[in-house]
């Protein structure tokens, strides 16, 4: 169950990725690029905080290295922002394509190990811990309910 899930959250993230590589040949995207940082520090968040914790004695050295590649990441992508700011778009498009590769590496290592032995615990364990990562989320910025938005409660 977690293996698909976060499978899935890779899947998402990628495509966001792509969306701004391709913006990269006309207008740099930052919003896109604002949505692939959160996005990726919530994804992380939720491995290092709780899921990462429930199989790191037996993953020790994994996990570390994996961590390690949050943080690389995260630089990278804080590199991108400060090239586009500075109009260098053309390697800010070579850095975006690094950091592209790297995500690669990293997603594979995690879905070829780290998540299939996420789901070895126990569904219910599962469960709670995917409603940790519900608890965090949040609506976009002036969501509302439908009934409210099409003035349908009178």
């Amino acid at each position: 169950m977690l293996d698909s899930v976060l499978t899935k959250d890779h899947e998402r993230i990628d495509a966001y990725f792509n969306d701004f590589l391709l913006s990269l040949s006309s207008k740099p995207d930052v919003d896109k690029l604002d949505l692939i940082v959160s996005s990726l520090r919530n994804h992380m968040f939720w491995e290092e905080e709780y899921l990462f914790p429930e199989i790191f004695e037996e993953n020790r050295l994994r996990i570390q290295g994996l961590e390690a590649e949050h943080g690389a990441i995260l630089k990278l992508l804080e590199e991108v922002k400060k090239l586009i700011s500075v109009n260098e778009i053309e390697d800010a498009k070579k850095k975006t394509q690094g950091v592209m590769r790297v995500l690669k590496g990293h997603n594979e290592a995690e879905e070829g190990y780290i998540y299939l032995e996420l789901d070895k615990l126990e569904s219910k364990k599962q469960a709670g811990l995917i409603l940790k990562e519900v608890e965090h989320a949040s609506a976009p910025k002036g969501w509302t309910c439908r009934v409210l938005r099409t003035g349908s409660l009178k």
